[in-house]
């Protein structure tokens, strides 16, 4: 007995030790962040950006007398939470990167009601970005009512992030060959002085088999084809979202020039340039920002949080500038055979000209998007939940958000306060502001089909970005061509396209979107229908077998 009782001492010192090494010196264990229940916990999904880690601690910092903690989930994928919350599980809180997924979550019914809340914080729609309200709220039974089911986290629309080191250099050869070198972005440049721009930052290597650097990264991780639908005067889907309007003179204008940057003058990598070349490491590294700030790309179209990546990796200089504007190519030409308007681009006239004010800004557009926060309706703790809701919208989170570069703060005006003046910080970053003022005046809302096929829509939109950059559609009439001239190889030579191509990918999409939204709105129909009728006559079908079996039954017994 005092063998097995020493063996068991022992063992139990042992066991002892090695939790005491593994928690103590080798850390293997997470400390409990409730304190052994002392604080709330608040699970936060969102991406693993770096910027959340200071962003939890300034909330822990500012609620430690609410007792209440956040933690980050690094992992807001749809699918995931959409599989957690019918498990009655997930996260506490959770980001929502589109107002597709955000009109799934509320068609799936995962989100919970915020409106008592807001009231009670002294926060209404009114307080945050108007282009946004529609990824907020749905609207309710009155005019001017609606069902708040979350609040903006950041708020993003694209500008072109431009690798002004590799300008420098590629101006320097051009000149020691005697070319001309394009100029340097301005506030009211369009989608053809980008892609002569381009041109000049995409180099292959000697022996000309592969790409070194590519000029453009093609739709990047902003709005991508919506930016340039709404730049050309379209939209993808009506206001409402009950019709697709891809297939369009915008629609068209905008597949075709996609599919021109990467296919015709090729400036913007395919996937299979793309996945050949070696980006950064780290969070976004094979990404194409990843590619830009490994030095692969002379500029892409991004919101401002690309500056959290770059302001730690990139090892040349940024600038930001507006994107492109659309202006139609044969006004483009027309200003490029005038050398007068050539050399001086603030001399073109004209209905898209940059003489008077009311169309220099013609053309402009970016989709504005984001993060937006909403709670888990399984939540155990909503109270403590909305805290985080409450921070979101503070003085102090949006001021730690613009400083951080995690795009523009959920306020307007918090953000037109930050912009407004340099900040000390980062002197070299004064250049931006120019860009990121503008790119707030010019933006639109997103957009998301009705019915609930949102999500499938958003993903067709993808597919279609894809089979443009990768020339996966045949042109309508094979045997059209056009001619862009001054965007040659050198600023004398022309180059060919076929325009129809952009004409196939829009009629053709615009089919199977326009089919995937009758299908939901067919399905919605049905799901929203009064079924008792449907009950009734089923029981009375029933019925009806039920009867007419026990009389065959009765006459078979008869005859016999």
């Amino acid at each position: 007995m005092r063998d097995l009782a020493l063996t068991l001492a022992v063992l139990a010192l042992l066991l002892a030790s090695w939790f005491a090494l593994n928690y103590g010196v080798l850390q293997v264990y997470p400390p409990d962040p409730s304190e052994g229940g002392k604080y709330k916990v608040i699970r936060w999904a969102s991406d693993p950006n770096p910027a959340r880690t200071e962003q939890i601690a300034l909330f822990n910092r500012l609620y430690e007398d609410q007792k209440v903690r956040v933690v980050l989930d690094p992992s807001a994928d749809v699918q995931k939470i959409l599989t957690q919350a019918a498990a009655g599980t997930g996260p506490d809180v959770f980001d929502i990167y589109s107002y597709s997924s955000f009109a799934l979550y509320v068609s799936k019914g995962v989100l919970l009601p915020i409106d008592e809340q807001m009231r009670q914080a002294n926060l209404d729609l009114d307080a945050f970005w108007p282009q946004r309200r529609n990824a907020l709220a749905i609207p309710g039974e009155g005019p001017g009512q609606y069902r708040i089911y979350c609040v903006p986290n950041n708020v993003t629309a694209s500008v072109t992030f431009f690798n002004r080191s590799l300008y420098d250099a590629a101006a320097r050869e051009l000149r020691t060959q005697g070319v001309e070198v394009p100029p340097l972005p301005w506030n009211h440049w369009t989608w053809w002085d980008y892609v002569r721009l381009c041109q000049a930052l995409t180099h292959k290597s000697a022996d000309g088999r592969r790409y070194e650097t590519f000029g453009s990264g093609g739709a990047g991780f902003g709005g991508g084809l919506s930016d340039f639908l709404y730049q050309a005067g379209g939209s993808l889907l009506s206001e409402d979202g009950t019709q697709v309007l891809l297939d369009s003179p915008a629609g068209r204008a905008a597949c075709q020039y996609l599919y021109d940057l990467a296919n015709t003058f090729h400036v913007a990598p395919s996937a299979e340039d793309q996945s050949a070349q070696t980006g950064g490491g780290g969070w976004g590294g094979q990404s194409i920002l990843g590619l830009f700030t490994a030095g692969k790309l002379g500029s892409i179209f991004i919101g401002r949080w690309g500056l959290i990546k770059v302001r730690r990796e990139a090892r040349f200089t940024v600038e930001i500038y507006p994107l492109p504007r659309y202006v139609p190519y044969p006004e483009w030409e027309r200003w490029m055979r005038d050398p007068r308007l050539s050399a001086d681009p603030s001399l073109r006239d004209g209905p898209w000209g940059e003489e008077r004010a009311e169309t220099r800004n013609r053309g402009k557009a970016a989709e504005l998007g984001g993060r937006v926060t909403g709670i888990n309706k399984n939540t155990r703790y909503p109270q403590e939940a909305f805290y985080f809701l409450e921070y979101l919208s503070s003085p102090d989170y949006n001021n730690l958000l613009t400083k951080d570069a995690d795009a523009f703060g959920s306020r307007r005006e918090f953000s037109l306060e930050y912009f407004s003046r340099p900040d000390p910080a980062f002197p070299e970053e004064d250049q931006h502001r120019p860009a990121l003022l503008d790119a707030m005046d010019h933006t639109r809302p997103e957009r998301a089909a009705a019915h609930g096929a949102a999500f499938e829509i958003a993903r067709l939109q993808n597919s279609l970005t894809t089979n443009l950059v990768n020339a996966a559609y045949q042109p309508a009439d094979p045997g059209q061509t056009f001619t862009y001239l001054f965007l040659g190889p050198t600023p004398d030579q022309p180059v060919l396209t076929n325009p129809t191509v952009g004409q196939a990918a829009a009629v053709e999409m615009a089919a199977r979107m326009s089919r995937e939204l009758e299908t939901g709105r067919r399905r919605q129909v049905l799901s929203n229908r009064d079924h008792l009728p449907d009950l009734f006559g089923i029981v009375l079908a029933i019925a009806g077998l039920v009867l007419g079996a026990r009389y065959l039954i009765r006459r078979q017994g008869a005859a016999a």
